[in-house]
Order: structure tokens, then C-alpha cells, then sequence
């Protein structure tokens, strides 16, 4: 097996990927040995990038001896985990909209509470939410550890009058 041959790059959410990788095997030959299957493989921890800890590589090892105990030079595979997709919004669009009454001010109050939830597809902790208020419009973005920024998830509040005045003076005052 040419060297590099078995190295990927993977993205951190992809466990059937990274499983087929860690499956795969280099082949051996030898000069005069026809049976150079004894292959022994030393697999490598996980080893989290600085930054990103969803980020990093594992580097697995091989050798193969022959019948005249003579051993191969080191096989390496290194797979290489990355994170490159951002958070995503796990409340649907405009499920924060609201309509009020301009005399609704506990419902304006509780709008103004309301927050978004964001998932990630390697971040189990993406709570790290931004809000951003300007007069009735409420947007958030949120990090992964990564890196990686959401889409901007927005929240509009709309204000609306729908009661008529009423006369305060007494009738035939």
C-alpha cells in the first residue's frame, strides 16, 4: 500500500467514516515470504486539536514480519478530524414572532425573554448565545468551539393597537 494512501480527513460528525477508516488495513509483500499477513497494528488515541477539541487526528501504526524475522519499516495512517459546520437553530423560524396589544406590557416582557436553542453537529455545548436588540427585532448567533457561527436566527415583536379610545369625562358632565 503506497504511503498516504489510507489517510482521510473527515468531518467530526462522521462516525460511519471515521469507523471505515480506522478499518481499513495496508498490504504487505516480500521478497521471498508469500505470507505476509501477520500484520500487527498499534492504534493512536485520539489527540484533540489545541483550539478545537472537537478537532484532531488519530495516527495508527503498523509492521509486518517476515518468516525470517525481519521487520518492516513503520506504516503510518493518520486521520485527520475537522469541524467545519456551523451550529444550527433548533427552534423553528419565526416560532419567537409575536404579535401584542401596545397595553401588553408583561407580554412584551415575556417576548423580550424568549431565546432560541442551537444544536451542533460535534459541540454538545453551544449555549453561548448573542443577543442583539434593535427596537423590536431580536437577533442571536451562537459559536461552536470550532469556531464555526450560525446563521442569524430573528425574532420580530410586533406592536399593535386595536382598542378604541373611551371617553374618560362622565356622561353629561
Amino acid at each position: 500500500t503506497a504511503a498516504n494512501a489510507l489517510d482521510v480527513t473527515l468531518e467530526c460528525s462522521d462516525a460511519a467514516g471515521l469507523a471505515a477508516a480506522q478499518a481499513l488495513f495496508p498490504v504487505a509483500t516480500d521478497n521471498c515470504d508469500t505470507d505476509v499477513t501477520n500484520i500487527v497494528k498499534v492504534p493512536g488515541a485520539y489527540v484533540a486539536g489545541a483550539l478545537c477539541p472537537e478537532a484532531g487526528s488519530y495516527t495508527n501504526t503498523w509492521t509486518v514480519t517476515d518468516a525470517c524475522s525481519n521487520v518492516s519499516a513503520t506504516y503510518t495512517q493518520t486521520i485527520t478530524i475537522i469541524d467545519t459546520t456551523a451550529p444550527a437553530w433548533a427552534t423553528a423560524p419565526n416560532a419567537l414572532d409575536v404579535t401584542l396589544e401596545c397595553s401588553d406590557a408583561a407580554g412584551l416582557a415575556a417576548a423580550q425573554s424568549m431565546f432560541p436553542v442551537a444544536t451542533d453537529n460535534c459541540d454538545p455545548d453551544v449555549t453561548n448565545i448573542i443577543k442583539t436588540s434593535v427596537g423590536l427585532v431580536n437577533t442571536w448567533t451562537v459559536t461552536d468551539a470550532c469556531g464555526n457561527v450560525s446563521a442569524v436566527y430573528t425574532q420580530t415583536i410586533t406592536i399593535i393597537d386595536t382598542t378604541a379610545p373611551t371617553w374618560t369625562t362622565a356622561v353629561n358632565a
